[in-house]
């Protein structure tokens, strides 16, 4: 399986997801069986999008999930809550700048919850530590993150010379995507990279046009 998910981080209210949605429907004809399209909204959208999307062959993720189990812990929110909408959960991410500790225990808590943990990691140093089955595992290029909707440009070379040097260090079974400045200009290239198993799209992801040109472009691999 191949995988596009979409980071919408804190954009849009909802009714510009109401809207996204309602373009993206039109579109969906561009995803294709062998490669899952995920969405990842605010927690306050979830509920709404999952709603939205039952039409679609979309599936959710959280942007985040707490590693407590439950209880008195103002502000957080649990797998156990997470897991009647989400099938994923992005945890790790460089923006929230987590300790390894904690994204092993978010990682743990998802994975008794039945939910897939997206693991996001920047250096590859500690992938041993976090390494579990079921996972799927999101090499953030450091040097190629887009910024406020700039996107850079690096060498598709580069990229694949690093992505083979993060599998040495994972079981050929795992599931390794790509994010930094994923676009529908890169997209090709980057699927031409045989040791990856998708993108993490952030910025490029929020007009369902574009988004869907990222899917059509990447699934035609696939077909």
């Amino acid at each position: 399986m191949k995988y596009i998910i979409a980071n919408w981080k804190m954009n849009m209210n909802f009714e510009d997801l109401t809207k996204w949605v309602a373009g993206f429907s039109e579109l969906q004809a561009c995803v294709t069986p062998a490669v899952e399209v995920i969405l990842a909204p605010s927690f306050v959208h979830i509920p709404a999008i999952f709603e939205l999307s039952q039409k679609t062959s979309l599936k959710l993720s959280s942007q985040d999930v707490s590693f407590e189990e439950k209880g008195a812990h103002t502000g957080e929110t649990g797998a156990f809550q997470l897991k009647a909408f989400c099938k994923y959960a992005i945890i790790g991410h460089s923006e929230r700048k987590e300790d390894q500790k904690t994204v092993i225990k978010k990682r743990n808590a998802c994975l008794k919850e039945g939910i897939t943990p997206i693991i996001c990691f920047v250096n590859p140093r500690g992938l041993k530590d976090l390494y579990s089955e079921n996972c799927i595992f999101v090499w953030e290029d450091s040097k190629n993150i887009s910024k406020n909707g700039v996107y850079n440009v690096k060498s598709t070379l580069e990229i694949e010379k690093t992505v083979g040097e993060i599998r040495k260090k994972l079981p050929s079974t795992s599931t390794l995507i790509y994010g930094g400045s994923v676009n529908e200009t890169n997209i090709g290239e980057l699927s031409k990279i045989e040791k990856l198993d998708g993108v993490l799209v952030g910025n490029a992801s929020l007009d369902p046009k574009t988004f869907a040109d990222i899917i059509s472009a990447y699934s035609k691999k696939f077909e």
